[in-house]
C-alpha cells in the first residue's frame, strides 16, 4: 500500500472513494431502527462498534477483487476502470485502517484481565506508532534492499531471512498488544511499498498458496462452524452452512451497500464532470465486496453482534456484489467500444475538452528525449490531467528472452526478467517518473509492453492503442544518427513493424525521426528556443499536422512556422491541360482532388483566422513549380528548424509531388516524409511524418461516396 497517497489533495479518485463511504455511513446510520429490528435487521447488538463496524464494512471496497475484475475485462483502459481501481484502493485502505483501529478502540474487555485493561491505551499508543514507524522507516529499508538486489539476479539470502523475521516479528508484536492476529497483515501492507522487487517477491510466492489453499480452507472452516443462535425452525441446523437464507436480510444488506456507494459516487463524479451513466456504473463497480468483507463478518458473528442468518446473508450479498461486477463491466466495455465505433481516432476528429490519449513506442531509453519533447510541447493546450501518454516498449522475442517471461501481477499480464531488459525499462521507468514530477502530474503516463517478433509487433501495439483508445501512435523511425550525424541502415525488423502499423493502425500515425531534438544540458524535454515548421500542401495528412500545430502553438518556448506550398503560375499551366481531359466527367462529378482542394481551404481558413491573425504562429507562403524545385526549398529550410512537421501526403494528388515517389527510399514516408527522413538532408533537423487515420478503413468502405459524411 502506498499510505502518503491518502493525502494527496490534488487526486480526484480519492474525494470519489470518500465520497461514496461516508454516503453508506450516513445511509447505515438513517436505517439505524430497521438494522436492529429483531425480525428483518442484521444487527443483534444495539451498541456504537456493530453499528460502525457494519457501515464500514458495507462502505469497504473489495480492491483486489476488483482489480483483478477490471483487469480481466479489460477496464483498466477505460477512463472509468481507472477511476474505480484507485478510488477501490482509496477506500479498501481507510476501511481497513479504520477497523483496525476500531478494532483496538472497542475491544471486549470481558476478554481482558484487570492488569491487561489497566494497560490497554498504552497497547493503543503503542500500536499507533508501529503504524507510523513503518509507513515511514521501512521504506527506505526496503529500498536499500532493492537497490542491492537488481532485478534478474537471485536475491541475496541473508535478506530473505532478515525479511521473514520482520513480518514474524511484526505479527508477534501486535498479538503482544492484543491486536487481532488477522489484522497483522494489514501492517505488514503497510511496511511494503506498492513497488519493488520484495514486495512483488512475496506477492508471487504467496499469491497462488493463499488463493488456491489457504482462502478456501477458511471458507469451508466458516461453512462448517458450529450455528451460535438458539432460535432455529429446524433442530437439524447445527452448521452455517444449514442456515436458511433470510431474504429480507440479503435485501437490506445489498440496498445500504449499493445504493450508498451509487448515492454518493455519482455525486462527486458529477462534481468531477463524469457522466449520469459512468458514475452510476463507478459507484457499482466501487460496490464490490470481497475476502476481507468475508473476515469482517466473521469477526461479527464470533462476536455475537450479528446472529447466523445475518451472517449468511452477508455471505450472499458478497457473491452477489461479485457476480454483478462483470456485468456492469461488459456494459461499461461495450459503452466504450460503441463510442469509439461511432466516430474517427484521430488528432482533428478529437475534442478539445476530452482527455487526450498518445501512445508512444520505444526501442530503447534513447527515444525518450525526442518524446517526451513532443508531449511536453502538446500537453500545454490541455488541462491538467487531460493528457495520458502510454509508453510502449517494442522488445523482440527472441529465444532468451521467451524463457525468461512469467505471469505479472496486477495490471501487467506478463514480465520479462531478463537481465538486459530489466535494466532498460527501469531506466526508462525512471525516466517518465522524472518527467512526470517535472510536469506536476499534469501529464498521466502509464506503462506497456509489446514484446513478440517482429512479424507480429504490430499486431500488439495497435491492440494497446485500440484498447487505451490513443489518437495518435508516434514510433521512433528505424534508422538512428551516428555520431557524425549521418542515418545509418537501419533496423529491417522495426522498418516492417513501422510498416505493418502504418497500414493497420486503428488512429492516426506518426513516424519520429530522431537527429537530436531534446537531448540537451537543460533536460530531456527542453524547448526553449526551438524552431518548428509545419509543411502544409494539401490532404488529410497535412490537416493532421495542422491539427498538431494548435496543440503545440500555446507552448511559450517554442516558435512555431506554418509554410504553406502552392503551384506557382507555370505549374498551373502544365495542370490545365490534363485535367481538361477530364471536362466531361467533372460536369457531373466533383472529383476527388476538388473535394480534398476545398476541405484544405476550409480547414486551413479556420486556422489561420484562430492562430496566424493573432501572431500565435508564424506564416510563409511559398510558390513552386514542381517536385524538384519543393525538394530545393526545404533542403534551404533545414538549418532554420529543428522540428520538421509534415503529412504522409497519401490521399494528395498534387503536381508539385509528382515524380518524388520514384525516388523514395522509404517509400511508406511518403515523398515528402522521405525526403526530410532522408541521411543528406540534415543533421540537426528532427521530422515528425503523420498520416491520418483513414475514414473509409473505419466505415468500411471502398470511396468517400459511401461514408455517413462528407
Amino acid at each position: 500500500m502506498d499510505p502518503f497517497s491518502v493525502f494527496d489533495t490534488r487526486r480526484n479518485d480519492g474525494y470519489i472513494a470518500y465520497a461514496g463511504m461516508l454516503s453508506t455511513l450516513a445511509i447505515t446510520a438513517f436505517s439505524h431502527k430497521v438494522l436492529v429490528n429483531r425480525k428483518v435487521g442484521l444487527l443483534a447488538e444495539n451498541s456504537m462498534r456493530a453499528n460502525l463496524g457494519l457501515g464500514l464494512a458495507l462502505a469497504a471496497t473489495g480492491s483486489p477483487m476488483l482489480t483483478r475484475l477490471s483487469t480481466e475485462l479489460k477496464l483498466s483502459k477505460t477512463a472509468v476502470g481507472q477511476v474505480a481501481i484507485q478510488a477501490g484502493i482509496f477506500s479498501d485502505m481507510v476501511a481497513t485502517s479504520l477497523m483496525c483501529l476500531g478494532n483496538l478502540i472497542f475491544h471486549d474487555d470481558s476478554m481482558l484481565s484487570y492488569s491487561e485493561q489497566r494497560y490497554h491505551p498504552f497497547h493503543v499508543a503503542l500500536i499507533v506508532v508501529q503504524i507510523i514507524i513503518l509507513m515511514t522507516a521501512s521504506k527506505w529499508v526496503l529500498r536499500k534492499i532493492n537497490d542491492r538486489n537488481p532485478e534478474g539476479k537471485p536475491m541475496k539470502g541473508i535478506y530473505m531471512i532478515g525479511l521473514m523475521t520482520a513480518v514474524l516479528s511484526i505479527c508477534f508484536l501486535d498479538k503482544q498488544l492484543h491486536m487481532d492476529i488477522n489484522l497483522a497483515s494489514f501492517m505488514i501492507g503497510l511496511a511494503l511499498p506498492r513497488e519493488g522487487r520484495v514486495s512483488r517477491l512475496l506477492i508471487n510466492n504467496i499469491n497462488f498458496f493463499l488463493n488456491s489453499v489457504i482462502l478456501p480452507v477458511y471458507l469451508v472452516n466458516i461453512c462448517l462452524s458450529n450455528t451460535k443462535s438458539k432460535f432455529h425452525l429446524s433442530t437439524q441446523v447445527d452448521t452455517l452452512i444449514n442456515v436458511p437464507l433470510s431474504w429480507p436480510k440479503l435485501f437490506i444488506s445489498i440496498a445500504i451497500g449499493t445504493i450508498g456507494k451509487i448515492f454518493g459516487t455519482v455525486i462527486s463524479a458529477r462534481l468531477y464532470g463524469m457522466k449520469w451513466l459512468d458514475g452510476i456504473a463507478l459507484g457499482q463497480l466501487l460496490s464490490t465486496k470481497g475476502y476481507f468483507h468475508i473476515f469482517c463478518a466473521y469477526e461479527a458473528w464470533n462476536h455475537l453482534m450479528i446472529n447466523d442468518s445475518t451472517f449468511v446473508a452477508l455471505l450472499c450479498m458478497i457473491f452477489v456484489t461479485l457476480a454483478i461486477t462483470p456485468l456492469v463491466g461488459y456494459g461499461i466495455a461495450a459503452w466504450a467500444r460503441r463510442k469509439a465505433m461511432s466516430r474517427l481516432m484521430g488528432l482533428q476528429f478529437h475534442m478539445s475538452e476530452e482527455e487526450l490519449r498518445l501512445m508512444v513506442g520505444l526501442h530503447g531509453p534513447q527515444n525518450l528525449p525526442i518524446m517526451l519533447t513532443l508531449v511536453e510541447a502538446v500537453r500545454w493546450n490541455k488541462e491538467p490531467g487531460k493528457v495520458t501518454l502510454y509508453t510502449t516498449d517494442m522488445i523482440e522475442l527472441t529465444e532468451h528472452a521467451a524463457v525468461t517471461l512469467i505471469k505479472g501481477d496486477g495490471q501487467e499480464g506478463i514480465e520479462v526478467m531478463d537481465e538486459e531488459v530489466l535494466e532498460m525499462r527501469n531506466h526508462i521507468g525512471g525516466a517518465l517518473n522524472m518527467f512526470q514530477q517535472k510536469s506536476n502530474d499534469e501529464v498521466n503516463v502509464r506503462r506497456l509492453l509489446a514484446i513478440s517478433s517482429f512479424d507480429d509487433m504490430d499486431r500488439d501495439i495497435c491492440m494497446c492503442a485500440d484498447d487505451v483508445k490513443a489518437v495518435l501512435i508516434i514510433l521512433p523511425f528505424h534508422k538512428s544518427q551516428r555520431i557524425d550525424g549521418s542515418m545509418n541502415t537501419g533496423h529491417a525488423g522495426f522498418k516492417l513493424v513501422n510498416e505493418k502499423v502504418l497500414q493497420h493502425a486503428p488512429c492516426s500515425v506518426g513516424i519520429m525521426v530522431d537527429r537530436g531534438l531534446g537531448h540537451t544540458n537543460q533536460g530531456s524535454y527542453s524547448l526553449v528556443g526551438k524552431n518548428v515548421v509545419i509543411v502544409f500542401i494539401g490532404g488529410g495528412d497535412d490537416r493532421e499536422a495542422l491539427t498538431l500545430a494548435t496543440q503545440m502553438c500555446q507552448h511559450p518556448a517554442i516558435k512555431l512556422t506554418v509554410i504553406r506550398f502552392l503551384p506557382d503560375a507555370e505549374a498551373l499551366v502544365r495542370e490545365s491541360p490534363r485535367s481538361h481531359k477530364f471536362s466531361n466527367f467533372t460536369q457531373t462529378f466533383v472529383s476527388k482532388e476538388d473535394v480534398q482542394m476545398q476541405l484544405d481551404n476550409e480547414f486551413f481558413a479556420d486556422f489561420y483566422n484562430q492562430h496566424i491573425a493573432n501572431r500565435e504562429v508564424g506564416y510563409v507562403e511559398k510558390h513552386v513549380m514542381n517536385g524538384a524545385e519543393l525538394a530545393m526549398e526545404l533542403r534551404e529550410l533545414e538549418s532554420q528548424y529543428e522540428l520538421f512537421v509534415v503529412g504522409k501526403g497519401r490521399d494528395r494528388k498534387s503536381i508539385l509531388t509528382d515524380g518524388l515517389e520514384e525516388w523514395a527510399e522509404c517509400p511508406e514516408l511518403g515523398p515528402i516524409g522521405d525526403i526530410v527522413a532522408s541521411s543528406d538532408f540534415s543533421t540537426t533537423a528532427s521530422a515528425l511524418i503523420i498520416q491520418q487515420y483513414d475514414a473509409k478503413k473505419h466505415y468500411k468502405v471502398i470511396d468517400e461516396e459511401f461514408m455517413p459524411f462528407r
